[in-house]
């Protein structure tokens, strides 16, 4: 099996939006994106609060070399097939490392804004990586590092109730107080006004700070807009169906998700 299609077997998968937005961007452009998220998927799994502190300093080790030196994996490997390795330099991808592996220490907020640079440091670096792809050399990409902050923090507040039974609990503490919330509410799925004002309160400062970077952003950072429009669809969800995060993680159905991506692909087509 070649190093893309390991992608493709991967990320390609019914639930996962890439599966959605990645029909509306035209190959070679396609797969570039498409070898980049793989490889940012395996480095993101990095994270795993299941792991042993030995165990995931290893692999942190592991990868550090393979990214500096390249190694024979799937992930790597298709960074070079389909061209995407070009654009994107090794160190851009070591400081995802980095803030990957910062993260799995760093575990407690006090304050919101706290919480957001901690999205801005992989979320967003995520977004700038992307950006490269579209336009080679030093460029402005805070638009596309504050989109791609907004994005995770849809996905923290996504997976508040399987992070909280992992052992992990991001919310500030300034809304804890402020909504009277705790991990082990999560933990034993208690809900309430309480609740649903945090999630809430958190889905909309997450979808202000992605339409505001949305409106910066450069129709030529195509797959990022397209992207987008899934994960304001996911908060959506989420807004409407805040206690069900604490049982299950929400994911949207796949033919809804390629409805919304054919309507921000066409809106992207009325703006040029």
């Amino acid at each position: 099996m070649d190093a893309l299609q390991w992608c493709r077997d991967r990320l390609l998968v019914p639930g996962n939006p890439l599966a959605a937005s990645l029909l509306f961007v035209h190959p070679p452009q396609r797969e570039r994106i498409l070898a980049l998220r793989g490889l940012i998927t395996e480095l993101a799994a990095l994270d795993d609060p299941a792991a042993e502190q030995p165990v995931r300093e290893a692999r942190l080790g592991w990868w550090h070399q393979a990214l500096a030196e390249g190694a024979p994996h799937p992930a790597l490997e298709a960074m070079t097939d389909s061209g995407a390795d070009e654009r994107v330099s090794p160190d851009l991808l070591l400081a995802l490392l980095a803030s990957i592996g910062s993260a799995a220490i760093n575990q407690r907020f006090e304050r919101y804004e706290q919480l957001w640079s901690h999205c801005l440091a992989i979320g967003g670096q995520a977004g700038r990586l992307e950006a490269r792809l579209a336009e080679e050399g030093e460029q402005d990409d805070s638009a596309a590092a504050a989109l791609g902050g907004a994005s995770y923090l849809i996905r923290i507040v996504r997976d508040l109730g399987l992070d909280a039974r992992n052992d992990r609990w991001l919310v500030p503490l300034d809304l804890q107080a402020q909504f009277q919330v705790a991990r082990r509410d999560a933990i034993n799925t208690r809900t309430g006004p309480g609740w649903d004002g945090l999630v809430r309160t958190l889905l909309e400062r997450a979808v202000r700070e992605g339409n505001a970077a949305r409106s910066r952003l450069s129709t030529r950072h195509r797959h990022l807009h397209i992207h987008w429009a899934l994960d304001r669809r996911l908060a959506g969800q989420l807004v409407r169906r805040p206690g069900v995060i604490v049982q299950r993680r929400i994911l949207p159905g796949h033919a809804g998700n390629v409805w919304t991506a054919w309507r921000a692909a066409r809106r992207l087509a009325q703006q040029k």
